[in-house]
């Protein structure tokens, strides 16, 4: 690789290393927003196919609104797993509700959920090395030459201070972040994991 390259490679970076912890910093708080948007909107849609799937069935467990979305979706998935157990035949009854709902994508497309909280785990770890990055840069910039300058010197300790302290800094709020997300995208795949499940079992036995 052309070492000229690599020196304005060098350069670009150690000019913009706070433009591009920034950056990294906003692309995190995009992904949260997007995870806790996407979330809420898929347990919303979630909640409401499970009660069409139970469309028809007096027994069916009452909306309680001191319930969260979650408690609702369980509860109406242990009811149809209770009655589908208890009473096979019943399979044919929650087909029939399964097949006007079986083509909504949404309620079992979760995948862009996972993808955004991978990169954004991803991203915690990345903000410590981009503030080592930043010492790493800050100490090159002292290497060269035979006289040290005080000047440059003091530059370079305030920039691999500051980066260290962003870096960690970020990491530590963002660590925050998805663990207080984690349990709930962890609650949708969990979720969704069982409704097709159970939407799939119904189906395959009226099928039959």
């Amino acid at each position: 690789m052309d070492s000229s390259f690599i020196q304005s490679l060098f350069s670009f970076i150690t000019n913009n290393i706070f433009a591009i912890i920034f950056i990294f910093a906003a692309v995190e708080i995009f992904l949260i927003v997007m995870i806790s948007l996407l979330t809420k909107k898929h347990e919303t849609v979630l909640s409401d196919v499970c009660d069409n799937l139970m469309k028809g069935f007096t027994d069916a467990p009452d909306k309680d609104s001191d319930q969260t979305v979650n408690e609702r979706i369980q509860s109406a998935l242990d009811f149809i797993r209770r009655k589908v157990i208890h009473d096979p035949a019943l399979k044919y009854e929650f087909a029939k509700n399964a097949k006007n709902i079986s083509k909504r994508p949404l309620y079992t497309r979760h995948y862009k959920i996972e993808t955004y909280t991978s990169v954004m785990s991803t991203l915690v770890q990345v903000f410590p090395l981009l503030g080592i990055l930043g010492t790493i840069l800050a100490i090159a910039q002292t290497a060269g030459g035979g006289k040290v300058d005080v000047s440059a010197l003091s530059n370079a300790f305030v920039l691999a201070m500051d980066t260290t302290i962003l870096g960690i800094g970020f990491s530590v709020i963002f660590m925050l972040a998805e663990s207080i997300l984690w349990p709930k995208v962890e609650r949708v795949i969990h979720e969704s994991s069982n409704f097709k499940q159970i939407v799939t079992d119904v189906s395959t036995s009226s099928n039959g």
